[in-house]
Order: structure tokens, then C-alpha cells, then sequence
């Protein structure tokens, strides 16, 4: 009776030790990444106008790096084609990740065609 006992409590101490070594991967595995946008230099406001203008006028696809907002505490980036809504609110399309941002455009901080 004694070896079943000792037999069972191995099991339970594998059992959890199993236990353990799993969520310890699930937690690990499902973490999310947090990458630091390389900090790009602030541009200064006249030429992301002009440059903000010439994205929407010939439709290409750009990347933003935004200053960061209340949620983020780090300068991001975004990429995607500028859509100016009939509002006259500035957006940012991406159709690979199906997000729409809406752009405050004093919060850019440098912008690049891709």
C-alpha cells in the first residue's frame, strides 16, 4: 500500500511540476513584444505639410513616427497610405492589418515613403 502512495504522490509531483513548465511557455509564448521604435529626428512642421501633401496627392504608402500619446510611452511608428476623410479628419490606411488610424498630424513626428 505504501508503494501506490509513493507512486501516486510522484505522479501529482510530476503532474504539477508539468503543470507549472506549461503555462510558464504559454506565458512566454503569448507574451507581447514590446519593440522601441528607433527615434527618428523630429521634422520640422512646414515639411511634414509638404511632405504629408505629396503622400496623399500621389498615393503612396508611408510610415509614421508618431510622438507618443496617453497610451503609448514610447515614439511609435504606423505604416500606411493617407486618406483624408470628407470631415477633413487625416487618416492612415492599412490594408494588410485592416486598421484605420486617425492621424492628429501635430503628433508626427517624421515621415518616409516606403
Amino acid at each position: 500500500m505504501a508503494i501506490m502512495q509513493n507512486k501516486q504522490s510522484n505522479l501529482k509531483y510530476i503532474s504539477q511540476s508539468l503543470h507549472a513548465s506549461y503555462r510558464q511557455f504559454m506565458d512566454d509564448f503569448t507574451a507581447e513584444v514590446q519593440v522601441v521604435a528607433p527615434l527618428l529626428p523630429q521634422m520640422p512642421a512646414f515639411q511634414i505639410d509638404l511632405f504629408l501633401n505629396q503622400a496623399q496627392a500621389n498615393h503612396y504608402t508611408v510610415t509614421l513616427q508618431m510622438q507618443p500619446s496617453l497610451t503609448e510611452s514610447h515614439p511609435y511608428n504606423i505604416t500606411g497610405f493617407l486618406k483624408l476623410l470628407p470631415s477633413g479628419q487625416l487618416t492612415l490606411v492599412n490594408r494588410y492589418q485592416h486598421v484605420t488610424h486617425l492621424i492628429d498630424q501635430n503628433h508626427i513626428r517624421y515621415i518616409k515613403r516606403v
